[in-house]
């Protein structure tokens, strides 16, 4: 029997580390980070899980989608 869809409310903050030249958000479910995505000015994104565990993405966009995504794998 399938599991039925819940809805789960994400967030998504700028750290304090945000500036001109990068950009970082932190994505939060039920105020706890569960990823971060950095983006250099005018380089790839790396996505950072709460696993420690690091990718890349190409755009902010697909990397909040890949942490959102591993989260409802692994941690729901």
């Amino acid at each position: 029997m399938a599991n039925r869809n819940k809805n789960i409310e994400v967030e998504i903050k700028e750290t304090t580390n945000q500036s001109d030249a990068l950009t970082e958000l932190e994505v939060l479910v039920k105020n706890k980070v569960i990823g971060t995505v950095r983006q250099p000015l005018d380089e790839q994104v790396a996505v950072s899980y709460k696993t420690e565990k690091e990718m890349t993405a190409k755009t902010i966009d697909e990397g909040i989608q890949m942490i959102i995504a591993e989260y409802n794998l692994h941690d729901q």
